[in-house]
This record gives C-alpha cells, structure tokens and sequence, in this order.
C-alpha cells in the first residue's frame, strides 16, 4: 500500500508542475494595427518569453513567500478559501450521494434485474446518462420557472446567498456519476455470479439476498477504483455548473482568473481541486486494503 501511496504522490506533483507549466504559457494578445480597416490580432510566443514567466512566477512566489495579496486586500489565500469553501458544499456531498447512494441503487437494479421494474431502471440510467450535466442544469431551471408561474413559491434560482444555492448545482453533478456508479455496481455484481462461492450460497439455501451480500462484499475492490473517476467528474464539471447557477464558488472564480491572466489566482484556487483529487486516491487505497477479501486480486 505504501508503494501505491508513493507512487500517487509522485503522479500528483507531476500534474502540479504540468498544471503550472501551461498556466505559464504566454497568453497576452498583441493588437497591430495597419489602418482604420486592418487591424490583426496575435498571440506570439517564444522561449524567451516563456522562460521570463517561469522566472517572474518564481521570484514572486520568494519573494512574498506565499501567494501574496489579493485586490480585495485580504490575502490570495484568504481570499480562495472563501471561495473553496463554498465549493466543497456541493463537491462533497455529491461524491457522498453518487458512491453511496449509487453503489446502493445498483444492487437494487441487480436485485430486480428479472422483474420489470429493473428493466425500467435500467432503461432510465441508460437514458439519463446521456445527457449533459449543463443541460440538464438547464431543463431544471426551465421547469421550475413553469412551476413558479403555476403557483409553486418563488426563490432565487441563481446566486450563493441563500441556504438552498448549492442544492440545484448539488443535483446537476450528482446525476451522471450517480448512474456511472449504479451501472458499475450492477455490472459488477453480474461478473460475481459465475464464483463458486456464489454457487455454494444457492446450494445452501440462503436464498438472493444472502448471496447479493456476498457478492456485493467482494465488489468493493472495483467499486472503490471509481471512486477516482467520479471525483474528478465532479471537479472537472464543477466550474461550467458554477458559471451556470451564477454559484460564485472556486470553479467559477477558477474560470474567471484563467481568462483573466490571473496565473496566482488560477493557482491558489486548483491546488485545493489537486489535493481533494489526491485525497481521493489515497482514502481509496486505504479503504480497497482494508476491506478488499483476502486472497482475491
């Protein structure tokens, strides 16, 4: 386990400098103009230009040790996590509501796969999967601006100030990795029925649900490796659902200092995002050693 720690470690301080890299990249347009009717636009870059960066960000960095002060006059540190906190509201809640709630669904779907009700299931996961989390953000609002106009009470749709801001952003993630997990689950459960020890359930009596225990027991090795690929859907989704819902979290603000050429802001608002990624993988691991059966891969 400690070798697979390492070995995430490593990865994770690669993505950092390779984040930073590319945030460094020269981006500043340069506007010539030849006449009233011509005028081009350019992005140059050079080796030079870029090696200037890499060593002004640097300097910086020494030279304020740390990030610095933001406009606002707090520090950019302060001032991000305002803007994080905000965020794990939704982050956090929907990796708890897609691996939990998900896991949970697809052993129903599995349970009842002969029955028409976990056909249906099945069907609706497949058709809801297919749609994209934007969109779907957007038929939500869209259908409770026709509920409003029918009588339902009104409340602001887009914002952070109110308690209820995060749920509508919380719903639009939670969909597409909830049904990844419930389809998985299922999946997995169907390749557990050719195991013995599956076989040996039924011999003995113990009926359906014992045996789905027992299978489901044996899955949470493969279960937990999505764990990974539904954090980083949520984290890779998070900052097109903020600008939607006007939810000025640090997705939103993330968006807004990449464009802006704010490469300090940019920083202190996806180091948090890596490290949540990082926690991720390594709470996995932690959990896949402690609760993986013994003598199976």
């Amino acid at each position: 386990m400690l070798h697979s720690i390492l070995k995430s470690a490593a990865v994770f301080l690669l993505i950092l400098v390779g984040f930073v890299l590319i945030l460094l990249l020269p981006r500043e347009q340069k506007i010539t103009v030849f006449s009233a009717f011509h005028v081009e636009a350019d992005y140059p870059f050079s080796f030079e230009l870029y090696k200037k960066r890499i060593r002004d960000f640097t300097n910086y960095i020494l030279t304020e040790k740390g990030l610095g002060d933001a406009r606002s006059g707090r520090t950019v540190r302060e001032e991000s996590a305002i803007f994080v906190l905000r965020s794990i509201k939704i982050i956090l809640p929907a990796f708890m509501v897609s691996m939990l709630l998900g896991t949970l669904m697809g052993a129903l779907q599995f349970y009842r796969r002969k029955k028409f009700t976990g056909k249906l299931q099945n069907f609706l996961s497949w058709l809801f999967s297919s749609i994209p989390d934007f969109f779907l953000f957007i038929a939500i609002q869209y259908l409770l601006i026709l509920l409003m106009q029918q009588g339902l009470p009104h409340f602001k749709l887009y914002g952070h100030e109110n308690w209820y801001s995060f749920l509508l952003p919380l719903l639009s993630l939670s969909v597409f990795p909830f049904l990844h997990m419930s389809r998985f689950t299922s999946a997995a459960l169907e390749n557990e029925m050719g195991e013995e020890y599956v076989r040996t359930t039924y011999a003995k009596g113990l009926g359906d649900l014992k045996a789905l225990l027992h299978m489901l027991w044996n899955c949470w090795s493969p279960i937990l490796n999505q764990a990974q690929l539904v954090m980083l859907y949520i984290l890779s989704s998070l900052p097109i659902i903020e600008k939607l819902a006007g939810y000025n979290g640090a997705g939103k603000e993330l968006l807004f200092s990449i464009t802006s050429n704010d490469e300090i802001k940019a920083l202190s608002l996806m180091l948090p995002f890596l490290f949540i990624m990082f926690i991720t993988i390594i709470l996995s691991q932690i959990a896949k050693f402690w609760l993986m059966p013994k003598g199976r891969p």
